[in-house]
C-alpha cells in the first residue's frame, strides 16, 4: 500500500463561517483521495485585542513540522489582521525554507505559492445591480478590506466598473477601506453621524463583520437601516443571518475553492492520477434581510439561528444528541466548576477525561504538555520544546484511553502527534490548537476526526479549549504554592514540613527490616564569608553546597535544608554501619570539586555527621537527627572548622 499523502492547511479562527467552508472544500476532496489533513490554527481572530493571549495563540504556528508534510495551503484571508502581518510574514519565512514543498494561497498571490483565488466577480456585480435597480439607490458608498489588499482592490473595481455601468459614479470620499472585520464598518458609520464624510443612501461592504459593524453602529446613532442607508454584503454568514437587523448578503464560493486547492496539490503530488470534476453552482445565491428593505428569508434566519442557539436544556432521550455539538450543553455541563475545583494534578487531568464527551463528534482527542509544564521560572513563549509529554488521550476507536502522569509518556516534537504517523484504514483530519496561559506555552491539543465528521471546529470545542488552559493554570499555581509550602525557595530542597511530609511517605513504603541513614552537614566559615564577601557570596556558598548534596541524594532519600547553612540527607533502605564512613568521605570529596570548580576567594567546605540505624521502626525521626547532628559538631571540633572563622 502506498504511504499516505499528508496536507498541512494554516488558517485562523477556523470556525468562522469563511475558514468552515473552505474547509468542506478541502475535507471532501481529502477524503475522495485518500488524504490525511493536518489544520494548524489559533482558535481566535489574529485582530483579537488581547496581545499577550494572540501571542500563545499564534504559537501554534511554529509546532508544525514543515518538511513533514507532501504540500501546504495557506489561508491568506484569515491570517492578517495582527500588526504588521506578522504572523503571516512568519510563516511564509518558514514556508521558504521548503521550495521542493508545493504550496498554494488562497484569494492573494504569495511568492513561490500557486495562487487558487474563487470567481465570484458575477456576485460582486449583482450586488451592485440589487441596490440600484431594486432599491433604486443611486448615492453609493463602497466599504472594502485595506487599501494594499488585492482581494480588497479587486471587488472594489468590479463594483466601481457596474456602478459606472449605470451611468452612476462615486465620490472620492464614499471609497472607503476597512479590515474586513467588525473595526472597519464601525469607523466607517462613525464618520458619517460625526459628517466627516456626507451620508449615502446606500453602502455596498466587502464582508459581513463589515456590514454587521456599520449597521450596529449606524442604529445606535439613530441612523436608519435601510430607510435611511441600505445596506448590502457578501459573505451570507451566521452573525448575519441573525442579526438585530439581519444582513442581507451574498453566498461565496469558498468551498469551490478549497477543492480547488486540493485538485491543484494532487496533479503536482500524483501527475496523471484521476481529478475528480467540480460540480461549480454558477447561479447566484442571495439571502435577502433588512439591512437593504427586503423581506428576511425567515426558514433561512431560523436555520442559522438554530445553528447558534444556546439551548440550556434539550432532549436527552434523543439518542442524536450524544454526538451533537452544543454550546448549551457546554456551559450547562458545569465542566468549568469541575476544573477549577481540581485539588490535584491527577483530578485536573481526570476531570478533563471525563468532559471530552462534551466536544463529540471525534475519533481521537491528545492533551500534549511541555515536560516541565509545572515550573513557572521556565516560561516559554515563543516555538515549542524538543520533546513533549502526552497527558491525556481519549479514543473512540479502540486505542488506549489514559489520563495523568502514571501512564503519558515522552515524544519528540517533530512528530507532532505519533499517530499522525501510524497506520490508519483511512486518512483523517488532525486538528491543532494552542493550549496556553497569558501567551505563556503550556502545550497543545489535538483533536483527530473521519473526514467525513461534522461540524469542523466550531464554538464548543474553543471554549472547551480555554476551559482547559484555566484549569492547567489554576492546577500550576496550587503546585506551586504547595511547593513553596513545603520547599525552601533560595536552593529548592525541602524544608522543615517538607522533610516530614516525604518521611511519612517513606514510612509508608518502607519495607520489613528496612534500615535508616540519616546525614546532617553543616557549611564552614558562613559567618566569615559573609562579613568578608558579602551576604550575596553567602548565599552562593549555601546554594553550591545544596547542589553537591543534591547530586549525590540517591533516589530512596530525600534533600533536606533545614535552615540557614545546615542540610539533611534522609533515607531508608538497605544501610549498614559501614555507609557512615563511605558516604561522609563521598560528601567531602564531592565538596571539595565543587569549591574548585567555583572559583572563588573563599574554600567552600562542610562538616558532617553520618549515622545508620538498623531498624528504622526503632528510633524516631528526630532522635536520629539529634545524634547525627553530635557527630557532625565533633567532627568540626576536630577540624575546628568554627562557624566564625
Amino acid at each position: 500500500m502506498k504511504e499516505r499523502k499528508r496536507i498541512a492547511l494554516f488558517a485562523a479562527f477556523p470556525e468562522m463561517v469563511h475558514v468552515r467552508r473552505i474547509l468542506e472544500g478541502i475535507l471532501s476532496r481529502c477524503e475522495a483521495y485518500d488524504y490525511d489533513l493536518c489544520v494548524f490554527a489559533s482558535s481566535t481572530h489574529l485582530s483579537f485585542p488581547h496581545d499577550y493571549y494572540m501571542r500563545g495563540e499564534t504559537n501554534i504556528y511554529e509546532l508544525a513540522d514543515i518538511g513533514s508534510f507532501d504540500a501546504v495551503i495557506v489561508d491568506h484571508g484569515s491570517l492578517t489582521g495582527d500588526k504588521d502581518d506578522k504572523t503571516l510574514k512568519r510563516l511564509i519565512e518558514r514556508l521558504a525554507e521548503y521550495p521542493e514543498i508545493p504550496k498554494c494561497s488562497l484569494e492573494m498571490s504569495l511568492d513561490g505559492m500557486k495562487l487558487i483565488k474563487k470567481d465570484n466577480e458575477n456576485v460582486f456585480r449583482e450586488m451592485v445591480r440589487h441596490v440600484i435597480e431594486k432599491h433604486g439607490r443611486k448615492r453609493l458608498c463602497i466599504l472594502t478590506g485595506p487599501e494594499d489588499n488585492e482581494v480588497a482592490v479587486e471587488r472594489l473595481n468590479i463594483f466601481l466598473d457596474e456602478i459606472e455601468k449605470h451611468g452612476l459614479s462615486v465620490l472620492p470620499e464614499h471609497i472607503c477601506y476597512g479590515d474586513f472585520w467588525y473595526f472597519g464598518g464601525d469607523g466607517l458609520a462613525r464618520k458619517i453621524m460625526s459628517g466627516e464624510i456626507s451620508m449615502p443612501d446606500a453602502v455596498i461592504c466587502a464582508s459581513d463583520c463589515l456590514a454587521i459593524g456599520l449597521v450596529d453602529r449606524l442604529l445606535k446613532g439613530s441612523i436608519r437601516v435601510p430607510e435611511d442607508i441600505a445596506v448590502i454584503s457578501y459573505d451570507a454568514s451566521d452573525e448575519g443571518a441573525i442579526n438585530q437587523n439581519t444582513i442581507s448578503s451574498y453566498d461565496t464560493g469558498e468551498e469551490i475553492m478549497g477543492i480547488e486547492a486540493i485538485d491543484y496539490l494532487r496533479s503536482v503530488l500524483e501527475p496523471g492520477e484521476e481529478i475528480l470534476p467540480v460540480e461549480k453552482n454558477l447561479s447566484v445565491q442571495f439571502h435577502p434581510g433588512a439591512s437593504c428593505g427586503c423581506e428576511t428569508d425567515p426558514s433561512y434566519a431560523m436555520k442559522r439561528f438554530r445553528d447558534s442557539l444556546y439551548i440550556s436544556s434539550y432532549n436527552h432521550a434523543d439518542e442524536d444528541i450524544i454526538d451533537h455539538v452544543n454550546i448549551g450543553a457546554l456551559m450547562e455541563s458545569y465542566a468549568q466548576e469541575d476544573f477549577t475545583a481540581s485539588g490535584s494534578l491527577k483530578e485536573c487531568f481526570k476531570n478533563i477525561a471525563v468532559h471530552i464527551g462534551l466536544i463529540r463528534p471525534y475519533q481521537d482527542f491528545y492533551l500534549c504538555l511541555k515536560e516541565n509544564w509545572l515550573d513557572m521560572s521556565d516560561e516559554v513563549y515563543e516555538g515549542y520544546p524538543e520533546r513533549m509529554r502526552i497527558y491525556v488521550a481519549s479514543s473512540c476507536t479502540g486505542d488506549e484511553c489514559f489520563f495523568g502522569e502514571e501512564k503519558s509518556f515522552v515524544f519528540d516534537t517533530k512528530l507532532m502527534i505519533p499517530k499522525l504517523f501510524e497506520p490508519r484504514e483511512k486518512a483523517s483530519v488532525f486538528y491543532f490548537s494552542p493550549v496556553h496561559f497569558d501567551g505563556a506555552l503550556l502545550g497543545y491539543a489535538v483533536l483527530l476526526r473521519s473526514l467525513s465528521m461534522r461540524p469542523t471546529f466550531n464554538i464548543v470545542y474553543r471554549n472547551w479549549l480555554r476551559y482547559i488552559n484555566n484549569a492547567l493554570e489554576l492546577v500550576r499555581s496550587k503546585e506551586r504554592l504547595k511547593t513553596l509550602s513545603v520547599r525552601d525557595q533560595m536552593t529548592g530542597a525541602l524544608n522543615r514540613r517538607g522533610m516530614y511530609e516525604e518521611y511519612n511517605n517513606m514510612l509508608a513504603n518502607a519495607k520489613e527490616g528496612d534500615a535508616l541513614f540519616v546525614g546532617v552537614l553543616d557549611m564552614d566559615g558562613l559567618k566569615y564569608i559573609n562579613d568578608t564577601f558579602g551576604h550575596s557570596e553567602g548565599d552562593e556558598g549555601i546554594k553550591g553546597l545544596c547542589s553537591v548534596i543534591s547530586s549525590l541524594t540517591r533516589d530512596n532519600e530525600i534533600c533536606v535544608r533545614s535552615g540557614g547553612d545546615e542540610f539533611y540527607i534522609i533515607g531508608i533502605g538497605k544501610y549498614t554501619r559501614a555507609d557512615e564512613a563511605l558516604r561522609s568521605v563521598e560528601f567531602t570529596d564531592a565538596v571539595a570539586k565543587k569549591s574548585l570548580s567555583m572559583n572563588k576567594p573563599y574554600n567552600l567546605s562542610a562538616s558532617i555527621g553520618c549515622l545508620a540505624f538498623p531498624d528504622h521502626k526503632k528510633i524516631s525521626l528526630d532522635l536520629a537527627l539529634s545524634e547525627a547532628d553530635e557527630k557532625m559538631y565533633n567532627y568540626k571540633m576536630k577540624h575546628r572548622r568554627h562557624r566564625s572563622v
